[in-house]
């Protein structure tokens, strides 16, 4: 039987040091724009604004998609009893939050709605379905923006810092809170869907260190890795990334992801999930990845030691600064950590692992042998094929998981068909 999914005060304090880091992170990257435009270097200030905007458009984007689409459902799923009245009620909250979307506004509304949600479950018992709901959907647009948005700009920041001669606190303070975000949205976005899976809730406290620490040291090596390439030349970052892309598209295409209703916004979905594989894995699909892990793992094994061997062998005399071998020795340190991290985590602290060991204890005292399906390595959004369980909207956070209640009203087509594909 599935554990009744509940929203904690942990949960809410995870939500809201996202939200207070989403805030700085903004807020510091548009201050370091506005120091270049001030410091007269337009081509940083251009960079830097553009990196925001386009990132911005993808994200309003996906977010009025989700919004539309639960409004297309619901007025579906209700027209046969209260038609007329229905699209009434959801016409005006739909224009209005289309208006929100083009003043590139939804993310602080959906961060208001889940914060607010998620208050009243944790702390006067209110609605943890409803909370979940919500946070689910921004935890899943803010780990786009993370890797569209804050990624690049923590590439194009470091080698700023590294190039520069004159560097002030802002430059260093947007960077740490930056490397800090990008983390944190992952763990955020990790620990969000395992709330939304049966017998998955993520345990507060220590598993928490260590996932955040897996994702920081990994992500963290990749991004002073490309900084690294960028220093020997800025054109072997791009033909870097043309080599690499394609690999983690390849890879995106085999899972044949049903994600979107359009064939336009699936192929911008794609094209974003794989952009996100080259920072870090991501399970598109709730399938065993032990051995997708391990293969991603060992690769960036060899592809960071082929970068930094080449950048020692390719980088002139003139372009050392002093600062290439204990860049080089900190990517390899932390990629290293960051891998004994993941390895400790899904040995010790997956939630199967608690899972399993609830069982062998209710086995030992009962007496008894009952069968429970085991918890799937890692899923990062959906529930498996052969799953006897069915999960209904796991990114769209539907607040029913269950195997044998009536089918829920909040069903979403996209994922549904991305668990049954």
């Amino acid at each position: 039987m599935a554990i009744q999914a509940t929203f904690t005060k942990c949960d809410f304090v995870l939500n809201l040091g996202g939200f207070v880091l989403y805030l700085a992170d903004v807020g510091t990257d548009l201050w370091v724009a506005v120091v270049y435009f001030h410091e007269k270097e337009f081509i940083w200030f251009a960079l830097v604004l553009t990196v925001i905007l386009l990132s911005a458009v993808v994200l309003q984007s996906f977010s009025w998609s989700w919004y539309k689409a639960d409004g297309e459902f619901h007025q579906e799923q209700r027209s046969s009893e209260i038609q007329h009245f229905h699209s009434q009620r959801c016409s005006s909250p739909l224009s209005w939050l289309c208006v929100v979307h083009i003043f590139q506004l939804g993310m602080p509304v959906r961060f208001f709605r889940a914060l607010m949600l998620g208050y009243k479950a944790a702390f006067k018992q209110g609605d943890s379905h409803a909370a979940i709901y919500a946070i689910t959907d921004l935890s899943m647009l803010r780990l786009f923006e993370a890797f569209l948005e804050t990624a690049p700009q923590l590439i194009l920041q470091t080698f700023i810092l590294l190039q520069s001669e004159d560097r002030n606190f802002i430059q260093y303070g947007s960077v740490i809170i930056s490397f800090m975000g990008i983390s944190w949205t992952t763990l955020d976005y990790y620990a969000a869907l395992k709330r939304s899976l049966p017998n998955q809730n993520l345990t507060c406290g220590f598993p928490y260190v260590i996932y955040f620490l897996y994702k920081l040291l990994t992500i963290s090596a990749k991004i002073l890795s490309i900084t690294l390439l960028a220093t020997l030349h800025v054109l072997a970052v791009a033909a870097y990334l043309l080599l690499v892309w394609p690999i983690m598209m390849v890879y995106v295409m085999r899972q044949k992801t049903a994600f979107c209703k359009s064939k336009c916004q699936e192929d911008i979905y794609r094209t974003v999930i794989g952009f996100i594989l080259i920072f870090t894995f991501f399970n598109i699909k709730g399938q065993k990845i032990r051995l997708a892990l391990t293969l991603y793992y060992i690769f960036r094994i060899f592809e960071t030691s082929v970068l930094i061997i080449l950048c020692w062998i390719l980088k002139s005399s003139s372009l050392d600064k002093g600062y290439d071998l204990s860049i080089s020795i900190t990517i390899m340190l932390s990629l290293i950590t960051g891998i004994v991290c993941v390895v400790l985590y899904y040995s010790c602290f997956h939630p199967s692992v608690y899972l399993k060991a609830a069982t062998d204890e209710d086995s030992d005292n009962s007496h008894t042998e009952s069968q429970i399906p085991a918890c799937q390595d890692e899923v990062d959004g959906f529930l498996p094929q052969n799953s006897n369980v069915r999960l209904d909207n796991v990114c769209e956070n539907n607040d029913v998981i269950h195997s044998s209640v009536p089918k829920s009203k909040r069903e979403n087509s996209r994922i549904t068909n991305c668990l049954t594909e």
